[in-house]
């Protein structure tokens, strides 16, 4: 569920893009995304890969230093980077990503734990950062603060 929430946040960035390109934007989706494999980190975090499939009916996008925050009632709950990436255009394709899970300082796996609770989801909120390129243009860096998590989840459903 975090990992099509985050997802869903990284297109949410793709749509903030001004660019001529930004119709077919519109119609980006995500078609799927399938955990391939977990790789525990010590004790506060885990790597993950995964596979995702992605309709990108418009420019190469190029993704980089994308990161991530977890909140819940002012406590950092976690932390997400995810590895750079490239989106070719006018494809449908599957692309391996690679993203680590770093639990906040003061969190818990529990605290985590307690999202699946619907009251306290609507107290969560998620702050997104990465660098956008599209084509050949200069990147671009994007910030979107404070988006309920509650938000992004129903928006992949």
């Amino acid at each position: 569920m975090k990992i099509k929430l985050f997802i869903s946040a990284l297109l949410t960035l793709l749509l903030a893009v001004g660019c001529a390109d930004i119709k077919k934007l519109e119609d980006l989706e995500v078609v799927s995304v399938k955990v391939e494999n977990v790789i525990p980190n010590g004790l506060r975090g885990v790597g993950l890969v995964l596979s995702v499939e992605v309709d990108n009916p418009g420019a190469e996008l190029s993704l980089s230093e994308i990161s991530a925050l977890l909140e819940h009632s002012g406590k950092v709950l976690g932390r997400v980077a995810v590895d750079p990436f490239t989106l070719q255009g006018k494809t449908t394709d599957t692309y391996r990503l690679e993203a680590d899970l770093t639990l906040g300082e003061d969190a818990t796996i529990l605290d985590l734990g307690r999202l699946l609770d619907k009251k306290t989801l609507e107290n969560a909120l998620v702050d997104v950062s990465a660098k956008v390129r599209i084509k050949k243009s200069p990147a671009k860096r994007i910030e979107l603060n404070d988006i309920p998590l509650k938000k992004l989840i129903d928006a992949v459903r």
